[in-house]
């Protein structure tokens, strides 16, 4: 039998033993609901974004071809659906529907953040992750944790987080000193009797991904796995905790691991990876949620509860399509007049798009060879490299403003740097780079897709042992040569520290690409072929 929508988002993957929703219970269970966002990447307006995810993605998860669901999680006819259904996202749409939500239990509703909401937009990077941070607190969250938010730097990020109006969780954030928590590492909240504690999970290695290595000095990271696990006893034993969740921005596979080794977790709501599951992965007794990114979707999970236990649960990845909801009037009120000061400047018109331009791709998207090459132009380097970052909108053919620039393409403040560095250097680079994403063990991961490089071409095999993966490498259609030196132009990560003096523009690299579309007016991009992956 053919599920409808509303049956498929609730199916339970409880164990056989409990009873569906609500069904045969003595005693009628109460409801805890959680709602949550994770990647949001400071996206406070509709935008337009394309997953990668093919059919195999719609026919494992039951999703019909052309449906919103579609649209919202792959990349199947994307620009045609693109242009029926419109934008997505937008925090005054996410607010009415946050809204309308929290109506059924209003003092039993949590609204969780999983990280990356300060940073990666136009409005966050203007004002220093601060527009986001009030329009958060407008809408009443409870807690979140951190990623790249620390990319704002230490003196930044901690006025943003006593502005907030919530908690910033992070019991893996310790001081170099005596290794003492920076931040709070959880909260218990009493739902009206329901006792239920929130622990904060910040990205590991976000210390080490910053693009300024000085950024948050004396501050150290990582899993902290055993003070996690003493944390989750701890909420449980002193403050009386009957149902834990972990706000975890460490990704899907390293959330399932952690829902393996740490004990008394009940739910993991994660980000980080963009993962959009609809429906809740059961690793042992923990539910493992994470609702994709850029806001499209709002993620919604009842937990039944009888006597302190969860019995079962129903789960929903809510659309936000502004096509088909109301914004909340004052968050929409709110939301234009923090853009106010930006809006001429942002709404700009530089040049035209002649292709769709998108990022979300393991080995990069359109919007990726068309910045790489234009590094590399600017800056006349051998090669033109940038990040594997997972975040970033979709551009549409069409117009192209200074906000889409921002958005899309370059949302950080750093220069464009000019390197100069050996063909072994590169390789070792490169390697490195591969680890990072193929590793299997996922907790030496350190996340983003594979590097973006015009000018290379690398064949590789992801199954093989670190440092041994890339087989073949040319630069520039001949082969590397491990003692010549090339120069590389890349912004945005780390690989201009590789050479002690790099060259750098005085301006940052989104302004650099700004006047680069602008005097050349039309863009077009086709995908990056940079990696062959040999089986």
């Amino acid at each position: 039998m053919k599920l409808t929508r509303r049956q498929f988002l609730s199916a339970s993957l409880a164990s056989a033993a409990v009873a569906p929703w609500f069904a045969g219970c003595v005693r009628r269970p109460e409801v805890v609901r959680i709602l949550w966002t994770n990647d949001t990447h400071g996206q406070l307006v509709p935008i337009y974004h394309r997953e990668a995810y093919g059919p195999e993605f719609l026919k494992e998860n039951g999703i019909a071809w052309g449906s919103v669901e579609a649209y919202l999680t792959s990349s199947v006819d994307f620009l045609s659906l693109a242009r029926r259904y419109g934008k997505v996202g937008g925090y005054a749409y996410l607010a009415a529907l946050i809204q309308k939500e929290r109506a059924a239990y209003p003092g039993r509703t949590l609204l969780l953040d999983a990280g990356d909401a300060w940073y990666g937009s136009a409005i966050a990077l203007l004002t220093e992750g601060r527009a986001v941070v009030e329009v958060m607190n407008a809408m009443g969250y409870d807690a979140m944790t951190l990623h790249w938010e620390f990319n704002l730097g230490k003196e930044v990020l901690l006025a943003r987080i006593r502005e907030a109006a919530f908690p910033v969780l992070a019991q893996n954030l310790v001081d170099t000193d005596f290794e003492d928590r920076v931040l709070k590492a959880s909260i218990v909240k009493d739902l009206e009797g329901i006792r239920v504690a929130v622990v904060g999970q910040a990205y590991p290695f976000s210390l080490l991904t910053t693009e300024r290595r000085d950024a948050n000095p004396g501050w150290r990271m990582g899993y902290r796995e055993e003070a996690l696990q003493e944390e989750i006893w701890r909420v449980r034993r002193e403050e009386g905790a009957q149902i834990v969740i972990l706000l975890s921005h460490m990704g899907y596979a390293q959330d399932r691991v952690f829902a393996e080794r740490i004990e008394g977790v009940d739910v993991i709501v994660g980000g980080h990876t963009h993962d959009i599951l609809w429906q809740p992965v059961r690793v042992g007794r923990t539910l493992i949620v994470q609702a994709g990114s850029h806001g499209k979707l709002l993620g919604s999970l009842d937990l039944q509860v009888r006597g302190g236990k969860i019995v079962g649960f129903r789960h929903t990845l809510l659309p936000v399509l502004p096509q088909r909801i109301d914004p909340d009037p004052a968050i929409d009120r709110l939301i234009t007049e923090l853009y106010a000061p930006y809006r001429d400047r942002l709404g700009r018109v530089i040049g035209e798009a002649h292709s769709l331009l998108y990022r979300r791709h393991l080995y990069g998207g359109t919007t990726d060879a068309f910045l790489v090459e234009a590094y590399r132009e600017i800056m006349d380097a051998d090669l033109g490299c940038a990040p594997g970052w997972r975040f970033g909108t979709t551009l549409l053919p069409g117009p192209i403003t200074v906000e889409d620039v921002y958005n899309a393409m370059k949302p950080t403040p750093s220069p464009l740097y000019r390197a100069r560095l050996s063909g072994r250097r590169i390789r070792e680079a490169i390697e490195d780079n591969l680890d990072n994403v193929f590793n299997p063990d996922p907790l030496q991961r350190l996340g983003g897709d594979v590097l973006r490089c015009a000018g290379a071409r690398v064949w590789f095999r992801k199954e093989n042992p670190r440092g041994s993966r890339v087989l073949q490498m040319e630069v520039n259609g001949r082969p590397l040569t491990e003692d010549q030196m090339y120069t590389v132009a890349t912004s945005g990560g780390r690989t201009q520290y590789m050479d002690s003096q790099p060259s750098q523009t005085e301006r940052p690299a989104v302004e650099e690409i700004i006047a680069y579309i602008a005097k050349r007016r039309l863009i077009q991009a086709e995908r990056l072929q940079t990696f062959v992956e040999v089986s």
